[in-house]
């Protein structure tokens, strides 16, 4: 299955990019798309829950499952004080 993830402030700039499209196995949850890319960027920290992932607008959590065609927004938690 195919999935198109938006990547925004940090991600983006370590994707170089902000849009990437990604081929899952099906059944795939949203850990395996995090496992995926933070191998295609090379950047470990995204398997360390520091992103809010939101599938088709909606709130998602790891264990979430995907969908051929799902658009996945990436955002870095930002904390402040």
């Amino acid at each position: 299955m195919q999935v198109t993830v938006k990547l925004f402030s940090y991600y983006r700039q370590v994707a170089g990019t902000d849009r990437l499209s990604l081929d899952l196995v099906d059944g795939a949850t949203v850990a395996d798309l995090l496992d995926s890319l933070s191998r295609k960027l090379d950047s470990p920290g995204l398997n360390d829950h520091s992103a809010s992932v939101l599938i088709n607008q909606q709130n998602a959590g790891p264990e979430t499952c995907l969908k051929d065609g799902d658009e996945v927004l990436l955002l870095p938690i930002v904390g402040g004080g």
